[in-house]
């Protein structure tokens, strides 16, 4: 007879219920995070220039396959996906707006560090905390380029 996994086993009947623990972000609300970073640093690349502004780029790229890899994730244990809304234009200036990415990035990256030991995809979300870290040190870089000019 198969051995029924306790981590499976709740999960399935978290899903059931339609409930999540409420110390974790959602899956849903993780895959907006990741939608609207990646709209923020669209952004920002037009607001630098060269090698700053193709950095932006690659992060924009990098989250927009954060949220599709989300999207699969929150598909194959839900069946639904969450709406994304319109994104709004940034306001502020570049500093502060980094300021708020890094605090941004950290929170996904605590989020996803929560949930690599996941049996399914807790090597998807080791690699989205990976690369979330590397944007932290890409923001903070890039807040240290802003005083030099």
């Amino acid at each position: 007879m198969e051995q029924i996994n306790q981590v499976q086993a709740q999960r399935v009947w978290q899903r059931v219920r339609g409930t999540q623990e409420s110390t974790e972000t959602s899956l849903a609300d993780l895959i907006v995070a990741e939608w609207e970073d990646s709209a923020i640093y669209l952004q920002l690349s037009r607001h630098f220039s060269g090698k700053d502004s193709m950095l932006l780029q690659k992060m924009h790229e990098q989250e927009q396959t954060h949220c599709s890899c989300l999207k699969g994730i929150c598909s194959m244990t839900t069946g639904t996906l969450p709406h994304l809304p319109k994104q709004a234009p940034i306001h502020g200036s570049i500093e502060q707006i980094l300021r708020n990415c890094y605090g941004r990035e950290m929170r996904a990256l605590s989020a996803y560090d929560a949930r690599c030991q996941d049996p399914e995809y807790g090597h998807v979300f080791t690699r989205l905390r990976d690369q979330e870290q590397e944007h932290c040190r890409l923001i903070l870089e890039l807040i240290g380029s802003l005083h030099r000019k």
